[in-house]
């Protein structure tokens, strides 16, 4: 979350030498080393951040955020960008079909060869251009941008074009995903000869591509990034009441976030109550982004509970940190006998980290050490070794994370790792093997990407639904089903973080903490001091609370309690370990649940599985046969014959040559209505549960992801793994 950081001016923020070592060839091939630190403090010296934005037509905006966000980032990998200049515009989030882009000075023209038709640019303070600067570069360094852009060869449309023809021009030439493409083509042909210029026209896409499209009719001022500034100068209730709210407050000028440009009412309302007059700016947003924003502000502190506190779990600054240099890294050889073990353990962590490894598996096999990656869900060696080398490679991991070095003992521990300016936890596992042999597993957690919102869990419109409205139930029992890393706990955070706001009390009992959550009681099971699931979750309620997340109900006493506290008043979000949704059900009562407390409990229940993605950069078209067409229509998976065609994989540089880069999740989300509530509570058959869950348009999870195969997003063959997930009916 934003917050109003109040920076005056410009020139109070110095910007030393050191910082134009981050200007590098990367974003400047021909530069000629000249500080770019001190051009910009010399552009916008003297003005402070809101006269160069009004000067300018851009918007301000004072962010604690010190990161982009992945989809700004995957949005220059789609265009294939790559700047010129040694001071660019930053990416920092990205609003449907355009980029946000951010910097301190405005005339800067380095926009990564980017339209200005296709940015949203806001201005930021010097200080904090620097920092995401930084940023920028610490993921580029991971993995470089191509050189090779898809916009090299277009024109620009002229804006006295008709909308329709600008839409057309847009579907053409922008790197839209398949999905995206179809509902502007059925915009397209749904519009055919109207006049369309507000976003109302839009309703039959996401509501931020409204908003975008908006802004590349008109250009219009125009911001819808899923976070917004915490604010504190304004009631409200008058914001509510004329459905606004501030973006920047500043000395001068207020730009307010409204869905049309009339803010005479809130101005008049404004001035009445004694205020000093400024300069009202609107900015364009949807009713339900307003509405959001406002929500998300209500007050400026988080609740606190004083519950076992001790026990909690915090990544600290004094934890052991490696730092790891990108530009270092790349020139060890691990091969050669003169690199150093401290060299080599490096290199095998920035190659995890930066291939999008998971996991890291230290272990000896036959003859040899390996180390071993999941990358998308498979295990890939990525470097090996002689055995007699193992137990130095051991030690030095256990050496960073305080591990003790016995060998025959169960051990758990964690350590800090920094690449550039991400910074990500990892937490280690020492098992005993045979022979006096030990093996490492270490699970990468990273701090910025950790936690998803839910329009990144790619949920269809029914999927949204079911959890929104669960979301806000005062009581009740949600089940989150499925192996170890197949993103349970991820998509537990996104659940809870959906509501985390200051008015509900949302405390966890997790085993281990993997991410902490600002606004979030998190407390971490500790055997030592007599804290397990049952236990916490029986001294949690005595604390109030309104949501509560159990890590997992491994056994009858958790599984109890947590099914009694959401019978008495609170939202209890668990795990458990079941092939599919409903199958949580008999897991449940095998475990000695009482049945008729069940049924009247179970609010949710939802089993997922993660399939790989398919890599966007290569990915290739088949077309659809008839026996295709009828697996999907056996499937549920379409109710008519589909034209478009499908994808398998192809492989590239840019996914290593496997053909996917990345996971999508499948759900099989299942509601518990009234019936299947009283079919539990009797005790009956899993078919006839089945039967009925079909009936109220529940999907298998191997239906679920058919429907990923249609929008372009995986392939049969990796579907088909889940086969024994069948149809519900």
């Amino acid at each position: 979350m934003y917050e109003f950081e109040q920076i005056d001016r410009l020139s109070d923020v110095k910007i030393t030498d050191n910082n134009s070592e981050l200007s590098n060839n990367l974003f400047s091939p021909n530069s000629d080393g000249q500080d770019s630190g001190k051009k910009v403090a010399s552009r916008a010296n003297g003005n402070s951040i809101e006269e160069i934005a009004f000067s300018e037509g851009l918007i301000p905006l004072e962010i604690i955020r010190d990161s982009c966000t992945a989809e700004a980032e995957n949005m220059l990998r789609k265009l294939g960008r790559v700047a010129e200049g040694d001071a660019p515009w930053v990416p920092i989030g990205s609003m449907g079909p355009l980029i946000i882009i951010a910097h301190c000075d405005p005339n800067s023209e380095d926009t990564w060869g980017i339209p200005d038709l296709l940015c949203v640019k806001v201005v930021i303070s010097a200080e904090k251009y620097m920092v995401l600067l930084e940023d920028l570069h610490s993921r580029f360094d991971l993995k470089p941008l191509s050189a090779i852009s898809p916009l090299d060869d277009f024109s620009l449309p002229s804006r006295e074009e008709d909308p329709i023809s600008i839409i057309k021009w847009f579907v053409d030439n922008y790197p839209l995903t398949l999905n995206e493409k179809q509902k502007w083509y059925k915009l397209i042909i749904d519009n055919e000869g109207t006049d369309i210029h507000c976003p109302e026209h839009y309703k039959g896409l996401p509501r931020h591509y409204a908003v975008a499209f908006y802004k590349f009719l008109e250009g219009k001022l125009c911001f819808n990034p899923e976070e917004v500034p915490i604010q504190k100068s304004f009631s409200e209730q008058l914001l509510e009441k004329h459905g606004v709210y501030p973006l920047y407050f500043g000395q001068r000028f207020i730009y307010l976030l409204c869905d049309n440009q009339k803010t005479h009412e809130f101005e008049d309302e404004w001035l009445s109550e004694g205020h000093e007059a400024r300069e009202i700016i609107p900015v364009l947003a949807d009713r339900d982004s307003v509405r959001s924003a406002i929500a998300k502000s209500r007050g400026s502190t988080f609740k606190t509970n004083d519950i076992v506190e001790a026990c909690e779990l915090h990544y600290s600054e004094d934890q052991n940190l490696l730092d790891i240099d990108p530009v270092e890294i790349a020139e060890v050889n691990p091969l050669n006998p003169n690199t150093s073990p401290e060299e080599v353990i490096k290199w095998v962590l920035f190659r995890a980290v930066s291939g999008r490894g998971s996991d890291l598996h230290v272990e000896k096999y036959y003859n040899t050490a390996r180390f071993r990656a999941r990358i998308d869900g498979s295990l890939k060696t990525i470097h090996s070794c002689s055995e007699e080398q193992l137990p130095r490679f051991i030690a030095l991991f256990k050496n960073f994370s305080n591990m003790g070095h016995q060998h025959q003992n169960l051990q758990d521990a964690r350590f800090g790792m920094k690449i550039g300016r991400k910074r990500i936890d990892v937490r280690v596992s020492a098992m005993p093997c045979r022979k006096e042999n030990q093996k490492l597993t270490m699970r990468f957690l990273d701090k910025q990407d950790g936690i998803k919102e839910l329009s990144e869990l790619h949920l269809s419109e029914r999927q949204l639904g079911i959890v929104s409205s669960t979301m806000t139930r005062d009581q009740g029992l949600v089940l989150v089903t499925g192996p170890t890393g197949s993103g349970k706990t991820t998509t537990l955070y996104a659940f809870i973080n959906s509501i985390n706001q200051d008015d509900i009390n949302i405390h966890t009992i997790e085993d281990p903490i993997e991410y902490e959550i600002e606004g979030i009681n998190q407390t971490q099971t500790d055997e030592f001091h007599g804290i397990d699931f049952a236990t916490g979750l029986r001294a949690l309620l005595r604390a109030d609370p309104d949501v509560i997340l159990v890590g997992e109900s491994r056994d009858e006493e958790t599984a109890t309690a947590a099914i009694n506290a959401a019978l008495t008043g609170h939202l209890v979000l668990t795990t458990l370990h079941a092939n599919d949704s409903l199958r949580a059900v008999s897991r449940l009562i095998s475990m000695g649940v009482e049945p008729y407390l069940l049924g009247d409990a179970l609010a949710m229940s939802q089993a997922q599985r993660l399939v790989k993605k398919l890599c966007s950069y290569c990915k290739r078209e088949v077309p659809v046969s008839n026996k295709i067409q009828d697996l999907f229509y056996k499937n549920r998976v379409i109710s008519d014959q589909i034209n478009e065609p499908i994808y398998e994989a192809e492989g590239c540089e840019e996914c290593g040559g496997s053909g996917f880069l990345g996971r999508v999740a499948i759900m099989e989300m299942c509601p518990i209505n009234q019936l299947i509530s009283e079919m539990i509570s009797s005790g009956s058959s899993m078919s006839e549960m089945r039967k009925e869950a079909a009936k109220h348009g529940v999907l298998s999870l191997y239906q679920e992801g058919m429907k990923q195969v249609v929008l372009g997003n995986t392939t049969i063959e990796e579907v088909s793994k889940l086969s024994h997930f069948g149809a519900m009916e």
